[in-house]
């Protein structure tokens, strides 16, 4: 259990999605002049599919803006981010900067089209002072002192920052109606709807989460994913200043459709990927089992060797891994600004002792036997902690919250299978028994 120890790790972003709105004002009456341009101006929200990058496997949004005494449609994307300017350090400590920029709508359009992505619109109905004021207000959002924020990606990202605008256009009657729908889905399993078809990627991302994704939500939070807003923004109308409930999205159109089978589509029901991280970690350690440990106690040295290595090499590949990942966790628990990593259950039972555990496997595979046993010993601990974590979760249901069942359930057969618990003495007098034979 850790929480950040870095000294103003925690702060107020100026340009926060809340912070920046506070002082406008969407309802002061327009002057002649200023009703014109509101009548000339339609706006719409454009809603882009799964990509092939992880960054885009989750769509994108953005508000067009059209003047109709041009015909120019302008894009403002808050989803804007390089790989300059220490990318990797800042998304390590938790603090990647988002920019929001105005771009051609079309020359958008025509990228989207040749990633192959789903590319739709809805047109937004706001009352004209509200509509002229959301349009002052991204114009205001763009200039270089206002257009960088602080991302996060359930609370500021391209999605909810245009969901926070669409609200404060209508006076807060989004949020309200909004927060006032349960979802069945927590933040973690609306993220596995996009990140089911790649094991290892869904794994890692679960690996990294606390329990904090796992509280139940409303709609509201769930809009953090742009096609939950696109459909929230179809089913939501909103009493306008004569008392009036107005629709505030029609006509949704579907501008690209991507090819089928181009790539694993988003499912429309959480999937729990538990049974298949049981099974990898039934396999793994039945593989070191049957090919290592079982090879190795045979009476013919050739066989025992190549035993010893297969037993001893799969043993470091996995505890290498489950090592890396969890000093990453420890470092993002205490050391960054990722508060959905910080409270994390999985640090208790994959510690970075597995890069340890990884180099006595590996001595193992080259004969020193004080390193396999040192190893079988680490697993053996281990395997009690994963054991006791899970019992306890059973016991503590409203305390431990975390849904990590996935990672237990996957570490706790590899370390039973390499521990000393099931198989060292079956092993011992199996082996004895050929050294007694007359064959």
């Amino acid at each position: 259990m850790a929480i950040s120890m870095v000294p103003g790790s925690r702060f107020e972003d100026p340009n926060a999605s809340q912070t920046i709105l506070a002082g406008r004002d969407f309802t002061k009456e327009l002057t002649d002049t200023e009703q014109v341009s509101a009548d000339l101006l339609e706006i719409q929200l454009t809603t882009m599919g799964k990509g092939d990058p992880l960054y885009v496997w989750f769509g994108h949004t953005g508000l067009v803006v059209t003047d109709n005494r041009n015909n120019r449609s302008v894009m403002y994307d808050y989803g804007i981010f390089s790989f300059d300017d220490d990318f990797y350090q800042t998304f390590a400590m938790g603090r990647l900067n988002y920019e929001v920029w105005a771009t051609s709508a079309e020359a958008r359009y025509d990228l989207a089209r040749s990633e192959n992505r789903d590319i739709s619109n809805i047109t937004i109905h706001l009352p004209d002072a509200a509509k002229l004021e959301l349009v002052r207000f991204l114009n205001f959002n763009i200039q270089p002192e206002n257009s960088t924020y602080l991302y996060h990606h359930y609370r500021e990202n391209c999605s909810t920052r245009i969901r926070d605008i669409i609200d404060k256009a209508v006076d807060g009657q989004f949020q309200a109606w909004a927060r006032a729908i349960p979802m069945d889905e927590t933040l973690r399993q609306l993220v596995m709807r996009h990140t089911y078809a790649s094991p290892f990627v869904d794994w890692t991302l679960n690996f990294l989460q606390s329990g904090s994704i796992d509280k139940p939500i409303s709609l509201w939070e769930a809009m953090f994913l742009p096609a939950v807003l696109e459909q929230a923004l179809l089913d939501f109308s909103y009493i306008d200043g004569s008392g009036h409930a107005v629709p505030i999205a029609t006509d949704r159109r579907v501008l690209n459709s991507a090819t089928v089978g181009a790539r694993a589509p988003v499912l429309t029901s959480f999937q729990s990927m538990t049974l298949p991280g049981l099974w990898f970690g039934l396999l793994v350690g039945l593989v070191s089992v049957l090919f290592g440990r079982a090879i190795a106690s045979s009476r013919f040295k050739v066989f025992q060797r190549i035993g010893q290595v297969v037993d001893g090499l799969l043993g470091f590949v996995w505890a290498l891994v489950v090592g890396i990942l969890s000093s990453l966790l420890l470092f993002m628990m205490v050391a960054s600004s990722h508060d959905v990593t910080y409270f994390n259950e999985n640090i208790v039972f994959a510690t970075p002792w597995a890069i340890i555990m990884a180099v006595q496997s590996l001595r193992g595979a080259f004969g020193k036997e004080a390193s396999r046993k040192r190893f079988r010993k680490a697993n053996t601990i281990m395997a009690i902690i994963t054991g006791t974590t899970i019992v306890m979760k059973f016991i503590f249901l409203d305390l431990l919250v975390q849904q990590n069942w996935q990672i237990a359930l996957t570490l706790l057969p590899m370390y039973l299978c390499n521990s000393s618990i099931p198989f060292e003495r079956l092993f011992e007098r199996k082996a004895r028994m050929l050294d007694d034979s007359d064959w």
